[in-house]
Parts: C-alpha cells; structure tokens; sequence
C-alpha cells in the first residue's frame, strides 16, 4: 500500500513538474517573439511615416486578427491544432518584422495581413494551452482562480517583452539627431500626420507616440518610454498573481484600470505637449501600462 502511495505521489510530482515547463516553454516563447514585435510596432508611427505605410499596417494587423477571430481561429486550430497554430503565429510576426527593412505599401500591408491572422491562432492557442495546464495543476485548488493566477503569470512574460525589444530601440536610436520643432502647437490632439489630413480634419489619424513623444522630443525617446512602460505593466501583471485569491480583486482592478483610462484620455485632450513638461510624457505610458497590466490577465482568464 505504502509503494502504491509513493508510486502516486511520484507520478503527481512529475507531472506537475511536467505542467510547469511546458508553461515556462511557452511563457519564453512569446517573449521571444514579441520582443522585435514590440520594439517594431512601437515605432511604425515615427520611422515608417511615407504614405503612413507603418500605421496602416499595424491597423490592418489587428483588422486581420479581428475577421481571423470572428471567423476563422475555431476551424484552424481544428485543422492545424495547437502547437503549430503557435508556430505559425510565430512565422507570420518574424515575416511582419522582416518586412520592415523593406517598407514598401505591398509588403508592409501583405505582411501585416499574414501577420495579424496568424497571431489570432497563435494567442487562442496560447489561451487554450494556458487554461489547460493551469487546470492540470488545480487538483485540490480553486480551479478558477489557478487559472487567473496562471494568466497573470504568462503577461508578466508577455509584457516584459515590451522592455527588452524597447529597450534596443532606444540604444539604436538614442544617437539620432533630434529633428528641431519650434511649433509645438500641432502636437498633441493637434498632430495631423499627413497633407490629405490637414485639409480633412475629419480623417485624423492620431498616435500617442507620434503626436506627443516624437513631435515633442523626438523619436529617439519612443524607445524608452516604451520600456518604462513595459516595465511597469510586468510590475502590474505580478501584482495580479498575488491578488486573485481575493474575493473582489477582479473588481477593484477594473475599476482602477478604468479610471487611469479615463484619466489618461482627458489628460491627452487638454493637455499641450511642450519641452518643459516632458515628464508628462513619461507619466501618461506609466499610467496606461498599469491599466493594461491589471486587466489583461483577468480579461483573458475569462475566455
């Protein structure tokens, strides 16, 4: 009786220990991948700027992700299953990153439509796999709340990302010679990216970073503010593993994660950017990061 119960408590470790590296596998595989998806996307809006070539193809990105989720992931992941569902993703973001060498509308615009359908298998994968082995390991434990401790986990990963691709950025960038700009009456909400838009205010396409960072202080800074922010937002994400047992922690991270959105939009309104206050510059990611920190985990705990 006695080696049965041994045999058993074997088995429960190495499966457990089995459960936790495949989350670590997992956690490192993404962090891998998004960290030049990050430090990319961040600048679309400050290097890519002819025929706003880099914002376009970040919205078709998420267009593509949007149709892919609504129509397509459920059959794919059926088709191709989980592991190279993740695969894929992984293929189309270094395919989406490659092309930015060559920044031409064809490719940009191409890529982006590869890249963004694939990374919707790619993060139902993820949740899918995520959920499961969290599951896995709740035997005696409260399976939802594992579940959202495992997700929380997996962001901090996943938003340390946004440090280390960021953070290359910056290095790269920081010798750059700051282009002077003495009217810093167009930024801000005032920031108008092209010809066709400021003879139609009504197709105004406007970017945080370029419209505040890259108008105000120059695009060399993108880099580091957008370290900081990953910075913090793995800082919220931990947080939110070491409060999901609490019985209103959902609740209260919503709500603080609302009103830091709602604050940072009418800050970004009424606010005029100059050089003097570029530490307003800083506070605005710092704050946004929190928000996105504190809700993500929970957000797709859920799905």
């Amino acid at each position: 009786m006695s080696a049965k119960v041994q045999h058993k408590s074997a088995n429960k470790r190495d499966k457990i220990g089995g459960t936790k590296l495949n989350f670590g596998m997992i956690c490192f595989a993404y962090i891998c991948a998004f960290t030049s998806l990050q430090a990319v996307t961040s600048l679309q809006s400050s290097i890519n700027t002819d025929k706003d070539v880099g914002l376009n193809s970040v919205a078709i990105t998420y267009g593509a992700s949007l149709v892919t989720c609504l129509l397509f992931t459920t059959s794919l992941g059926y088709i191709f299953g989980y592991k190279w569902s993740i695969i894929g993703g992984q293929f189309g973001i270094l395919l989406y990153v490659a092309s930015n060498m060559y920044p031409k509308q064809w490719l940009m615009y191409s890529t982006a439509i590869i890249s963004g359908s694939l990374r919707a298998c790619m993060s139902m994968a993820q949740n899918s796999y995520v959920a499961i082995l969290a599951n896995d390991e709740s035997e005696n434990d409260d399976a939802e709340i594992k579940t959202r401790k495992y997700f929380g986990i997996f962001f901090t990963a996943y938003q340390s990302a946004q440090i280390w691709g960021n953070l290359i950025s910056y290095l790269v960038l920081r010798s750059t010679p700051k282009s002077t700009n003495t009217n810093f009456t167009q930024c801000g909400a005032n920031y108008l990216t092209s010809e066709h838009q400021i003879q139609d205010d009504n197709h105004q396409f406007i970017s945080q970073k370029t419209s505040f960072t890259t108008c105000t202080i120059g695009v060399q800074y993108v880099g580091l503010i957008m370290t900081i922010y990953g910075i913090t937002a793995t800082i919220s994400s931990i947080v939110v593993t070491y409060t999901v047992k609490f019985k209103y922690s959902q609740r209260i991270c919503f709500i603080i994660a609302a009103l830091l959105s709602y604050t940072i939009f009418t800050v970004m309104l009424v606010w005029k950017p100059t050089v003097s206050q570029t530490y307003v510059l800083f506070i605005l990611p710092f704050l946004s990061s929190i928000s996105d920190g504190l809700t993500e985990p929970f957000i797709t705990g859920l799905t």
